[in-house]
């Protein structure tokens, strides 16, 4: 990485955490350090998320075999999900996006079912990241995952995509609207 100035990652999708970092030459992380207005205002990462984060650095280091079952369950829950209809764009991530139609309110409902009754955690993307009647749920599998898991969230999302198609989650959004403004 002879090319590179400054490189720059989140936790957020490396380690399903949340915080960031940048590394380069350290005459210039000093500058940045003690010049980027986000970095003045910002408040370090909690220790707990640091040891966290020191100890996937680790396991990466010292268990490969949680790569090969990573890249595993990636290839079986984007694959299924191609296979099952979902449209996931193009990705060469851990993150799988599966784009939907919909408005925000039918998304929110959808997470909601997906995750109470079907015991799937994922989160949207919505308006204004994507335009208006597009939704994207985002998924991100770990090494962790059995084939089960993958398999009972495929199948979770055709039963709540066959719900989406018979307007059931427009229902729902709709009565919450109405709850909330009367």
């Amino acid at each position: 990485m002879d090319d590179v100035d400054i490189y720059f990652s989140t936790f957020a999708k490396s380690m399903a955490s949340i915080g960031a970092f940048f590394a380069g030459e350290k005459f210039v992380m000093e500058h940045l350090r003690f010049t980027m207005r986000s970095q003045i205002f910002a408040k370090s990462v909690p220790m707990p998320i640091v040891i966290g984060a020191l100890k996937r650095l680790e396991l990466i280091r010292t268990r490969p075999e949680l790569r090969e079952s990573l890249w595993r369950n990636v290839r079986a829950l984007q694959g299924g999900l191609k296979e099952a209809g979902f449209d996931i764009g193009n990705t060469n991530s851990c993150v799988t996006p599966v784009y939907m139609p919909g408005e925000v309110g039918e998304a929110l409902a959808l997470i909601h079912d997906m995750r109470e009754n079907y015991g799937v955690f994922c989160s949207i993307v919505v308006y204004p990241v994507v335009p208006k009647g597009m939704n994207i749920l985002r998924l991100i599998p770990t090494s962790v995952h059995t084939q089960q898991d993958i398999d009972e969230t495929i199948a979770a999302f055709k039963a709540v995509k066959a719900k989406l198609d018979a307007g059931a989650y427009k229902q729902a959004a709709e009565q919450y609207m109405a709850k909330v403004t009367a």
